[in-house]
């Protein structure tokens, strides 16, 4: 990587790793309040 990336592109890179890790998390919390293994229904 000689070139330098610009700060758009560095923003956009950036802003896609973000989106990425706020959908995980966003997953993650439904499945851990939604579909907890190991409930018991009565």
């Amino acid at each position: 990587m000689a070139k330098d990336t610009g700060p758009k592109a560095r923003s956009g890179m950036l802003t896609f790793v973000l989106l990425i890790l706020a959908v995980a998390l966003v997953l993650a919390g439904i499945y851990m309040i939604g579909f907890t293994p190991g409930e018991t229904n009565p």
